[in-house]
């Protein structure tokens, strides 16, 4: 009987609360929807809340109170986890109120929610760069900001995940045995991101791809490749001396040397014979 009745008086106070949201919906008191939006929004009810808020938007249109419900409203659809739509709500709280109350944590939260949409790095990174673009606007805004510490360690999230997926699509071309491309897409991952963990296996990766690419060259350009992998591999040693890529290098460049001189060799038979 116990159970029942605290059954009843749940369900009691749960249609209580729906017919009383269903009423204030169709009031076109803007200040009762106002009340009931900001109770809502208090208990997390983030759904009902962003309904109101959206509903009375236009009626506090130059007033005051335009700043208080814009910002309601884009924290309701945070709490949804609609992040993109958030994002927009929270730019444009900080273009309509840029010394508002809340403009500095505004345009913060806006470069966040872009944070959060941003993607796997296998995936699109659209997001990606919109999001590192915002953080930097809001740290060039506010230098001084409390959201500084945490705006640094989302760019270096976002940085190495792009760092990353660069890294992997250089490889590619390695691993598809596209040489020239590969020296090139290796040379400018360490130039766009010189902080990444795999430099060193990106330079190793380059010398290889230097090697390789005079390996598979025809005759007359052999010569001046061959000499541009023994630079790189040199460049290579002086930088890692300890490198466990090194008996691998070394090994590919005795190969290379020994094809090396023949062919010099050869070329200079060439030119005599060209010369008498």
């Amino acid at each position: 009987m116990r159970k029942l009745t605290i059954t009843f008086f749940i369900i009691t106070v749960l249609w209580g609360c729906s017919n009383k949201y269903q009423k204030t919906l169709k009031n076109p008191d803007v200040n009762k929807k106002l009340e009931l939006a900001q109770y809502y929004y208090n208990k997390k009810d983030f759904y009902r809340a962003s309904t109101l808020f959206e509903q009375i938007q236009g009626g506090f249109s130059g007033t005051s109170t335009s700043e208080k419900v814009m910002y309601y409203s884009a924290y309701c659809n945070y709490g949804l986890h609609s992040n993109t739509l958030a994002g927009y709500q929270f730019k444009t709280y900080y273009e309509n109120f840029p010394t508002g109350q809340w403009a500095e944590e505004c345009l913060y939260m806006y470069a966040y929610c872009l944070y959060l949409e941003s993607q796997a790095w296998y995936l699109d990174q659209t997001d990606t760069y919109k999001a590192l673009e915002a953080i930097r606007l809001f740290v060039s805004v506010y230098p001084e900001s409390k959201y500084i510490a945490e705006c640094n360690v989302q760019l270096d999230k976002l940085r190495a995940k792009l760092a990353y997926k660069a890294y992997r699509n250089a490889k590619l071309y390695y691993h598809t045995t596209e040489y020239k491309s590969a020296i090139v897409a290796l040379q400018n991952v360490i130039k766009d991101y010189p902080e990444i963990p795999q430099k060193e296996e990106l330079d190793y990766l380059t010398v290889k791809s230097y090697y390789l690419l005079a390996d598979n060259s025809i005759e007359d350009k052999k010569l001046v490749r061959y000499e541009d992998a023994f630079k790189q591999l040199q460049i290579f040693n002086a930088e890692y001396p300890e490198s466990k890529y090194l008996n691998d290098l070394k090994k590919g460049n005795y190969k290379s040397e020994s094809a090396y001189r023949k062919l010099k060799s050869k070329t200079q038979v060439k030119k005599e014979e060209q010369k008498s």
